[in-house]
């Protein structure tokens, strides 16, 4: 037996490696199965001058004050936010983006609809009631790859234009609108929030009226990404009557994204600021109508969903958000490991305690067979003697091979000694 070899190795054999383990399972739990969230978050906000760059200062300032470092992004336009997401190499983590960029693309998903923009038709022709009237003016819409342009398209057509029909003008914002005060354009589209510059400007003026959709079911049901608001009559303001009537514009759910690899924590705390920052009423939007978890137009997270439900880690409830997250890896990983290995390490003493008493006691146990051997032959086979001095010198000769670890040496030579007194019996009786 080479019990002694392996307790002489017990810290190669099994103490170390098994401290090994332990170490490695914890650095997979912290860096798979429970890892921290980033500390630093990048955030893709479209243009400098859009709402989407407002949006991003906001959700900016509830993530530092949960120790956060964030950095705003800018694009171009507006669809540069969604753009970036999609972009692999990018470092982008959060977007925004309008329903009518959703396609069938999983590559980014969606926390919740935020907001709802309306498409604002502006007009500075008094005859022009119905988009059907356009045929030959001069369009603002943006570029081509603007929310107000894909809208401002789909708006025409629907009213029966073609784009030839129209001339387009590749401007947006404040420039459009004041192009159109110029009157150097005759039509606007812009797709954006009420608190928007230019469609301030362009609702005091005296100059340009609103315009409503014809058909507006009809043209939801063809494009549900755009679908029906209610602007009545004196909500933009109601001493000046603006507008003189209620009015159906079309209007874009905009969308909180994130990649899907995004930690659940994270994702949790960007929802949480949402929450904050959208729940309150508008003349657009009731109180607590936004954010939505219901009809988005880019697929939804499965952790915005299980928010929807009220399904959230009961520590974050009860901690901070950063300390939650230790909370969580030290209760669900380091403290189950740290238990484990515990137990293996005071264990694998006694597996050696076990194996060597279990030997000891085999060997206790031949030699009571061999005495009550004896017994029965003095009585009955007296030549019996013989054989069983020769098992008992068996016994002796495997007992005296045994390598045990020197706490056990008093058992051994207790068992030595009870060995002997056989023995000397067995010669008692062979010499009578």
């Amino acid at each position: 037996m080479k019990l002694l070899l392996l307790y002489r190795r017990r810290w190669a054999l099994f103490y170390l490696p098994l401290l090994l383990l332990a170490l490695l399972a914890l650095g997979w739990s912290a860096s798979a199965w429970k890892p921290l969230p980033p500390t630093r978050v990048l955030i893709a906000a479209g243009s400098p001058q859009g709402s989407y760059a407002q949006l991003a200062r906001r959700y900016a300032e509830h993530l530092e004050q949960l120790g956060l470092g964030v950095e705003i992004v800018y694009s171009d336009t507006q669809k540069g936010s969604l753009q970036r997401l999609l972009n692999t190499g990018d470092h982008a983590d959060i977007g925004f983006a309008h329903g009518i960029y959703a396609g069938d693309s999983k590559e980014v998903q969606a926390l919740a609809v935020i907001g709802r923009e309306p498409v604002w038709i502006f007009t500075h022709l008094p005859a022009l009631n119905a988009l059907a009237q356009a045929r030959g003016l001069k369009v603002a819409a943006g570029a081509a790859n603007t929310s107000s342009f894909t809208a401002a398209r789909a708006l025409l057509a629907h009213a029966g234009l073609r784009d030839s029909d129209i001339e387009f003008v590749k401007l947006s914002g404040l420039d459009a609108a004041n192009a159109m005060l110029d009157g150097k354009v005759d039509l606007l589209f812009e797709v954006a929030g009420e608190d928007d510059q230019a469609v301030r400007l362009l609702n005091q003026s005296n100059f340009v009226h609103l315009l409503g959709t014809d058909r507006a079911g009809a043209l939801a049901a063809q494009e549900p990404r755009l679908q029906p608001i209610l602007l009545p009559q004196g909500a933009i303001e109601l001493r000046g009557d603006i507008p003189p009537r209620d009015l159906i514009l079309m209007g874009m759910q905009t969308h909180l994204l994130v990649r899907p690899e995004m930690h659940p924590a994270l994702q949790r705390a960007l929802m949480d600021a949402a929450m904050e920052i959208h729940q309150f009423p508008s003349f657009l939007q009731r109180q607590g109508q936004f954010p939505g978890f219901r009809g988005s137009d880019f697929p939804l997270s499965p952790h915005a969903r299980a928010y929807s439900l009220g399904n959230r880690p009961w520590l974050e409830s009860l901690l901070p958000y950063r300390l939650a997250q230790w909370a969580e890896l030290i209760l669900y990983a380091a403290l189950p490991l740290l238990l484990l290995s515990g137990f293996l390490l005071t264990w694998i003493p006694r597996l050696f305690d076990w194996r060597i008493n279990a030997a000891l006691q085999n060997f206790y146990g031949e030699l009571k067979f061999l005495e009550a051997d004896i017994d029965r032959s003095v009585t009955d086979d007296p030549m019996a003697l013989r054989r069983l001095l020769a098992q008992l010198d068996h016994i002796e000769k495997q007992v005296t091979q045994l390598d045990l670890p020197t706490e056990f040496s008093e058992r051994w030579y207790t068992l030595r000694e009870h060995l002997a007194a056989a023995r000397e019996r067995l010669l008692t009786l062979r010499a009578r």
